[in-house]
């Protein structure tokens, strides 16, 4: 088992940490089989109390706090979408918790002093963020995060323990402690038992019982999330957060809280073996192949979303069961292929819950022939795809893309001196097939190896561009023991670049970075299949000097604000010697308004008065990294008076979601009065300063949203969001942090 016994991230103002009590007291977990039900996670951790809780995964909402989830379930753009059903791996946090206890207390009338964060989690994530399988990984956590006004010793007890933390500077924070247990190899997760968390921590008000909408079975929950309340549970009976030290004492004894308690139904057996489809010019299917217990009713659809109107059925498609727990079941093929198959397992004894699992919804790829002739030492491959009305591409791994000619494709591969013993051939709608090589003919004798001759070689780059030379080329072998390898490859003398191979037939050559033409050399040898060296070759590379950048002519308009154009996006450098700098800027006519470099863009900022449309010209010039400059572009912008109607915008939601690993989702929502030729751009405050989080998409009604995930930033105690307009319309509002 690979336990952190204490992974701990510290700021630079924390200098020591001594850990005092500490306590766990989970006893046990479900050892499996894990499947795609829970994600590939235990469905329940119990502590010694015999508290059992489940992988809270409900889509029950509390009955107390409108629209408020019972879980966490935090949506994850490009992930989980946490309006349609959860499914593993097709839509599926990135997250979720056996168990979530949070709380903070705020600077407000404590000079500056604050917990920032408290979290008592046991948590279930992906090695890798994103939900793969066999990246599963369990862990028990705390986390302290507090703003510090005064240096000293500060002692921080809370419900699983004590902690000692000798602060040395102050401000956002100054404690910033983090113990993660249990993380070892992904599928191992009896380590999170060994972790702080335990006994489990319950509302003093609990427990709750709310009705989960996708399965109409009424579960029971240790907390709600949703409120703030006095909690029992800790070993120590300290069910409270306190700090001490010399910016004085601060306490909170109430927390939200998130666990579902086992309700002691596994879910039902299933899985996908299958999910294809085939279509011709006067047939088309898709067939899904599951397997489940004998006696469940199984049915798939296509897509993640439920079938049919509120409240939805999982079922597009009755599979047939042969009552050994095998499953199978088909329908036409649509004109647009589903990108998933989604199949929903029901015991109908109601003895396990429903489980429904996705699957990539792929060809099938057949490989009708694969035969190695040792008389031209060459493979053909012939295969073919079960979808023939789009043809999809078939390549050979390791041999390339076969060639279509009507729906059978072929490749054939010369010069092969051995055959391998099998081969793989992939589609790319998703399809993949495995075969063994047939080898005719017999096996060359072998007799002494003579030698291959290498030929000097010559080739020409420009200015920093490297170039790949394929030096054995024009390399020959007299006993046709190819293909041949490049070997004993030696450097350039110093300040002629560098050479490294790439591949076994060719080199990268990086040349120097220079401004007059020049010739560099190095040498290799070839080697045959046999081992057998030939003479050393020499390489020539020309070198010509540096080429100035090419920059291309820009346009863009505004509705008489300033606007910053991006006159770099459409410039190139023959040599691709980045980055470009903005140089030799003109200023428009006179009475047109004036611009100016703004890092990477030009600002163009209109008269003050703006009454009738008009077009202004300016000319700029761009400079290579290697300080080449080329020759002047123009910029045309197109002006016209600011619209009659003053702007109004609203925010509706502006929400701030703080998850593991230092990790941060956005998601902002509202409306604008002026939609016809806006745009709407949106930054946050972080300690380091304003961060863009970039352009909101716009309906034609004015609704504008923008979701964004973001890593590793030092956000302020109370961070903001700055909403910005075409129409030059600014507007700040409060982020509201979970």
């Amino acid at each position: 088992m690979n336990i952190w016994h204490k992974t701990l991230t510290t700021s630079l103002a924390l200098a020591a940490l001594t850990a005092g009590q500490a306590f766990g007291a989970l006893s046990s977990l479900d050892f499996g089989p894990y499947t795609a039900a829970s994600g590939g996670f235990p469905i329940w951790y119990q502590d010694e109390n015999q508290l059992s809780l489940e992988l809270c995964r409900s889509k029950a909402v509390s009955s107390r706090t409108a629209n408020a989830s019972m879980c966490a379930l935090a949506a994850d753009p490009g992930v989980f979408d946490d309006t349609l059903p959860m499914i593993f791996p097709g839509n599926w946090p990135g997250e979720l918790f056996w168990m979530l206890a949070e709380t903070d207390i705020p600077a407000a009338g404590n000079n500056n002093y604050e917990l920032e964060t408290y979290v008592a989690a046991l948590e279930a994530a992906f090695s890798g963020d994103s939900p793969v399988d066999g990246d599963q990984v369990s862990f028990a956590r705390i986390r302290i995060r507090a703003t510090i006004p005064i240096p000293g010793t500060y002692v921080i007890t809370h419900p699983y323990g004590v902690e000692t933390i000798q602060v040395t500077g102050t401000g956002r924070r100054a404690i910033n402690m983090t113990r993660d247990i249990g993380i070892g190899l992904p599928g191992d997760f009896d380590g999170a038992l060994e972790g702080d968390v335990g006994p489990f921590l319950q509302s003093v008000n609990g427990p709750y019982t709310e009705v989960n909408p996708e399965t109409g079975l009424t579960e029971s929950f240790v907390g709600d999330p949703s409120l703030r309340e006095p909690m029992t549970g800790s070993p120590f009976d300290t069910n409270f957060v306190r700090i001490e030290g010399p910016a004085g004492t601060i306490e909170t004894n109430t927390f939200s809280l998130s666990g579902k308690v086992f309700d002691s139904l596994t879910p039902t057996a299933a899985e996908i073996e299958r999910a294809t489809y085939s279509r011709s010019g006067g047939s088309s299917s898709i067939d899904v192949f599951a397997t489940s217990v004998g006696n469940a009713e199984v049915c798939f659809r296509e897509s993640i979303e439920l079938v049919g109107e509120n409240p939805g059925s999982p079922c597009l498609v009755d599979m047939t069961g042969d009552n050994n727990g095998h499953f199978f079941g088909y329908k036409p093929a649509p004109a647009e292929l589903p990108e998933v198959i989604v199949v929903t397992a029901v015991n109908p004894s109601g003895a396990t819950v429903p489980t429904t699992q996705s699957r990539p919804l792929t060809d099938v790829v057949k490989i009708t022939s694969a035969e190695y002739s040792w008389v031209n030492n060459s493979l053909t491959i012939e295969a073919v795809s079960s979808d023939e009305v789009q043809v999809p591409d078939l390549v050979a791994e390791g041999f390339g893309r076969l060639s279509k000619a009507g729906t059978t494709q072929t490749l054939s591969v010369p010069n092969l001196m051995q055959p391998p013993s099998r081969i793989s051939v992939k589609s790319s709608a998703g399809g993949a097939d495995t075969e063994m090589v047939s080898v005719v003919d017999d096996a060359p004798a072998t007799g002494d190896n003579e030698p291959p001759v290498a030929a000097n070689d010559s080739a020409s780059t420009s200015s920093g561009v490297p170039i790949v030379i394929n030096v054995v080329s024009n390399d020959t072998d007299p006993d046709g023991d190819i293909p041949l390898s490049i070997v004993a490859l030696t450097q350039p003398p110093t300040g002629q670049g560098s050479v490294a191979l790439n591949g076994s037939t060719s080199v990268l050559y990086t040349p120097p970075i220079t401004n007059v033409p020049m010739q560099a050399t190095f040498s290799y040898r070839a080697q045959d299949i046999r081992g057998e060296q030939s003479n050393v070759a020499q390489v020539t590379v020309s070198i010509s000097a540096n080429q100035a950048p090419v920059a291309v002519n820009d346009s863009a308009a505004t509705l008489a604000i300033p606007i910053d154009i991006d006159v770099l996006a459409n410039d190139t450098d023959p040599e691709n010697n980045q980055p470009f700098s903005i140089v030799g800027l003109t200023q428009p006519a006179n009475g047109q308004g004036t611009v100016s470099v703004n890092g990477s863009l030009v600002r163009y900022t209109p008269p003050a008065t703006v009454s009738s449309a008009f077009n202004v010209t300016f000319t700029y010039q761009v400079q290579d990294a290697l300080n080449a400059v080329s020759a002047p572009a123009t910029v045309t912008v197109s002006v016209s008076p600011p619209p009659a109607t003053a702007e109004t915008i609203n925010v509706a939601t502006a929400l701030l979601r703080l998850r593991s690993n230092d990790r941060q989702t956005w998601d902002l929502r509202g409306n604008t009065s002026l939609a016809t030729g806006n745009t709407i751009t949106i930054e946050v405050s972080t300690n380091n300063g304003p961060l863009s989080l970039g352009t909101a998409t716009l309906s034609l009604t004015g609704q504008w949203r923008l979701s964004a995930n973001t890593e590793g930033l030092s956000l302020p105690a109370n961070p903001t969001a700055t909403i910005r307009s075409a129409f030059g319309t600014v507007l700040t509002v409060p982020l509201t942090v979970r």
